[in-house]
C-alpha cells in the first residue's frame, strides 16, 4: 500500500475520530432536567434487573480431520546466506486420505520463473509432475518443500487457542532441530535449530511460521517459512484420481 493511500485512511479516520469527539462533549455538556435523571435512574433499574444474555459464539465442527482433509495454503519460504537471501512464495493444496495422498501448486522461484507441480501417492510410490517453462519431468520422490517443517528431536507445547478459517484449535509451540537429509538438495552439511508456532484444527495444520538459524560450511544461514491456509475441507478422492492418472500418464 502506498504512500498516499495510507495518508488518505489517517485523514478520514482523523475526521471520524474528530466528529465522534465534538459528539461526546457536545452530549456531556447539555444540562440535564431533574425528570430526565428520574428517566435514566428508572432505566438503569430496569436494565439491572433484567439484564440481557451475552452474545453466544456459534462453535462450527470443521468438515475434516487429520486421517481425511484438503487444504491451500499460501507459502513463503526463504533463505539468507552469505549476505544473500532467496525468497520462493505461491500457494499448495495438500491432500490426505485413505485413497492416498495428493497436492499441487505453483511456485515462484528466482532467476527461473513460475513452476507448477502436481504429486499424487500410490501405494509405498509418490509420483510428482513439475513444469517450468513448458518442459514437464516426472519423478519418483516428493515434493522438495513437504519435509521443510518437520524436525528431529521435536518437543512440542500447546500454548493455548489460535484461531483460523472461523475454526478454533490449538496453538502449539514447537523446537527442534533441522533434517539435514530435508535440506541435503539445497546445501549440503547443513545442521541447526529451529522454532514453529504451529495452529491445528482437529489435528490438520492450518498455519505454520517457522524460524531457524543453521550452519553450513562455516556460514550461518537464517531461515523462514510461513505456511497459511486459506481454505480447508473435505478429502477429496476426485481430485486424487484425476492427479494420479495425469502424473503417471506423462512417466
Amino acid at each position: 500500500m502506498n504512500k498516499l493511500v495510507w495518508m488518505g485512511i489517517a485523514a478520514v479516520a482523523a475526521v471520524l475520530l474528530f466528529m465522534v469527539w465534538m459528539y461526546s462533549t457536545f452530549i456531556d455538556s447539555r444540562p440535564v432536567s431533574p425528570e430526565k435523571l428520574k428517566q435514566i435512574g428508572n432505566t438503569t433499574t430496569s436494565r439491572t434487573q433484567t439484564p440481557n444474555p451475552p452474545p453466544t459464539t456459534a462453535v462450527v465442527k470443521p468438515p475434516f480431520n487429520a486421517s481425511a482433509y484438503e487444504v491451500n495454503y499460501t507459502l513463503v519460504f526463504t533463505v539468507s546466506f552469505s549476505g544473500i537471501t532467496t525468497t520462493v512464495e505461491g500457494w499448495v493444496v495438500i491432500g490426505t486420505g485413505l485413497a492416498g495422498n495428493y497436492s499441487f501448486g505453483m511456485l515462484t522461484v528466482p532467476l527461473q520463473g513460475t513452476a507448477t507441480f502436481k504429486s499424487a501417492t500410490e501405494n509405498n510410490t509418490t509420483y510428482t509432475m513439475t513444469c517450468l517453462h513448458g518442459d514437464c519431468t516426472v519423478n519418483e520422490e516428493e515434493w522438495p518443500f513437504t519435509s521443510l517443517i518437520e524436525g528431529v528431536n521435536v518437543t512440542r507445547t500447546a500454548k493455548g487457542q489460535c484461531r483460523r478459517l472461523n475454526y478454533t484449535g490449538t496453538l502449539y509451540e514447537e523446537r527442534g532441530m533441522l533434517d539435514p537429509k530435508a535440506f541435503s538438495r539445497f546445501v549440503e552439511g547443513l545442521s541447526g535449530n529451529y522454532t514453529a508456532y504451529v495452529c491445528e484444527v482437529s489435528g490438520v495444520m492450518l498455519s505454520a511460521d517457522l524460524r531457524a538459524t543453521a550452519s553450513a560450511h562455516g556460514e550461518m544461514m537464517r531461515i523462514t517459512l510461513k505456511m497459511e491456509a486459506v481454505k480447508a475441507g473435505p478429502y477429496s478422492s476426485e481430485t486424487y484420481r484425476l492427479i494420479l492418472q495425469e502424473v503417471k500418464a506423462n512417466k
